[in-house]
């Protein structure tokens, strides 16, 4: 047996070696990749619609705010869950409960949105939204932009640019029931005639002076 031929392949004797692309995981994962985006591009303009004045310094501060006023209510309801296990019922009666944790739900909410935002500024990276619409972070501000996207270059039918799951694993249940739970996507730009016919794009495609 050639020894050469067997240095390439992966081992599963032992200690486990791997060469090449590996995914592994406890279910079954399907890839759906385009083979013909290699030699066939679609194009697209990001049209500016709206600068804000976030930058990166702006919505650090807001989320650090946000996160201290979260405090408030957090230990306010902390507070009365300890009354609650010390036999106090007439505290935990008169406390309002439901208001307290509707502003810590909201503040929570903002928390995610605006550090989510100062992650794409960070980063400088555009993220699709809805509609042929996206947020861009290249400049050191938050810019919502409409994506202009050509005809598909394979079938010439419209695009749209969106975040397109591309990794699945099928995870069954206790039921016996099989559900397939996204795991990866990406920016593409998919043909509307053909789902088969998309091309990924790179969220970092705006190169950094």
């Amino acid at each position: 047996m050639d020894k050469s031929k067997n240095r390439n392949e992966n081992n599963f004797n032992d200690a486990m070696n791997f060469y090449g692309t590996t995914q592994i995981a406890t279910g079954d994962i399907i890839n759906n990749n385009n083979s013909d985006s290699s030699t066939i591009k679609a194009t697209y303009t990001p049209e500016p619609k709206w600068r804000s004045p976030f930058t990166l310094a702006v919505l650090t501060w807001i989320s650090f705010i946000i996160a201290v006023l979260g405090i408030f209510p957090l230990g306010k309801l902390v507070v009365n869950v300890w009354k609650l296990f010390k036999g106090n019922i007439q505290a935990i009666v008169d406390f309002p409960t439901q208001t307290y944790l509707i502003i810590l739900t909201i503040l929570i909410f903002l928390f995610i949105l605006f550090f989510s935002l100062r992650r794409i500024v960070k980063k400088q990276i555009r993220v699709p939204l809805i509609l042929n619409y996206a947020i861009n972070g290249f400049g050191g501000c938050i810019v919502l932009e409409k994506i202009h996207i050509a005809k598909c270059p394979i079938c010439g039918g419209k695009m749209k640019y969106y975040n397109k799951p591309v990794e699945w694993r099928e995870v069954m249940h206790s039921d016996g029931s099989i559900k397939r739970e996204v795991i990866r996507k990406i920016p593409a730009l998919e043909c509307k005639r053909n789902h088969e016919h998309f091309f990924g794009v790179d969220p970092a495609e705006d190169k950094i002076k």
